[in-house]
């Protein structure tokens, strides 16, 4: 089981961001995730502007047995781990959650 650990939360026009990373081995990954509010049509999930992003359900920090549905990716890019390139894709995906809520 892989562990996700939050390196980075915080709020992009109105929308919970995250930057999280793991360690395995000795590479560490990392995966960016946008909150969704209203739901996302499979439509709007096929058309976001980073690589594979999927659905997935998260519980809530501070309510006990309330779940979530967030957007996640995993950030791949070798070449260049800046976690500002990484946090401009979050917020690139933040901002087409919000424009295609249905």
């Amino acid at each position: 089981m892989i562990l996700w650990q939050t390196a980075k939360r915080w709020r992009y026009r109105g929308r919970q961001c995250e930057i999280q990373r793991t360690d395995v081995d000795d590479a560490t990954q990392y995966r960016g995730l946008v909150e969704v509010e209203t739901g996302l049509s499979d439509r709007a999930l096929d058309a976001a502007p980073v690589d594979d992003p999927r659905r997935k359900n998260r519980p809530e920090r501070h309510e006990e047995g309330e779940y979530r549905e967030w957007v996640c990716f995993g950030w791949a890019d070798e070449e260049s781990t800046e976690r500002s390139s990484l946090r401009e894709a979050v917020n690139d995906l933040a901002e087409h959650v919000r424009e295609t809520e249905g």
